[in-house]
């Protein structure tokens, strides 16, 4: 019980950085310099929670730096994607594209495990294609949509590969991983952002909304990490379906639907195989 609130309240602490996302935009803060203030806040929040700096002989002794290196870039990588997907499609649909994850996070764990893809498993990836394809359809900016939706897929197989690499970190407290993985984002951001435009000052306003946003994401990344150790990848994400939505069309909404049954049922085959291996 106490990891299904773990994953709802992951769940409620992203959905209010995500939705913040497009009011950020509107005030003209550079997408870098607004990941560089995301990870620069989630890296300080992670600090004080845990009353300690930065350790290597820390993740030496725990042999985990090349996996928290990996981890590390495709966080950054994975926020990078989505908040790129913002600018050409609604955040609503961006976060339903999003996600598709937990059907890809079983189709590399079925890999990993050698194992062979069903009828049912590959019905459910043939029904979330078709839904997005039915959230890409509009009236206009049909393009954008595309662009939106591809780079909010790249996103999801991001999040994914992270969802599978996360039980690797069982050794370090939830508090302890948000640290040691966001210390390269934030510096990786920062540099892109003055090689993209220089150091300059946007509004105060914008400023301050990236710092609650990141203390937000910081938040959510908590318990979101707490979730997944505890309750596993892909349910955490099917509870984690509640993102903001935007004015969409009845296709569109069949699309969300599709996704969502898709997803679903992928998460509860995985839930029954991981029971039926234990017995």
């Amino acid at each position: 019980m106490f990891a299904v609130k773990f994953a709802l309240l992951s769940s409620f602490f992203f959905a209010l950085n995500v939705s913040m996302v497009p009011l950020i935009y509107s005030f003209e803060v550079s997408a870098f310099l607004f990941l560089f203030l995301r990870f620069a806040t989630t890296f300080c929040t992670s600090l004080i929670v845990t009353k300690s700096l930065f350790s290597f002989a820390q993740i030496r002794n725990k042999k985990l730096g090349f996996w928290l290196i990996l981890l590390s870039f495709l966080l950054g990588i994975q926020s990078w994607l989505f908040v790129e997907a913002v600018k050409y499609m609604p955040v609503g649909l961006a976060s339903v594209v999003l996600f598709t994850y937990p059907l890809i996070t079983y189709l590399i764990v079925s890999f990993s495990k050698r194992r062979a893809l069903d009828f049912t498993t590959i019905l459910m990836f043939i029904m979330a294609t078709i839904g997005i394809a039915a959230i890409s359809q509009s009236s206009e900016g049909v393009y954008s949509l595309v662009i939106g939706i591809v780079l909010s897929l790249l996103s999801a197989i991001s999040y994914s590969i992270i969802l599978f690499l996360t039980p690797r970190f069982s050794s370090l407290r939830n508090w302890e991983i948000v640290k040691f993985t966001t210390l390269i984002p934030m510096v990786l951001f920062l540099f892109l952002f003055v090689n993209e435009v220089g150091i300059y000052w946007p509004s105060n306003e914008g400023i301050i909304l990236s710092l609650i946003s990141g203390t937000l994401f910081a938040t959510g990344l908590f318990f979101f990490y707490a979730a997944v150790k505890k309750y596993g990848p892909t349910r955490t994400a099917n509870i984690a379906y509640s993102e903001p939505l935007d004015s969409i069309t009845v296709i569109q909404a069949i699309g969300i639907v599709l996704v969502a049954i898709a997803s679903i049922t992928i998460e509860r085959r995985q839930l029954t195989q991981a029971n039926n291996s234990e017995v």
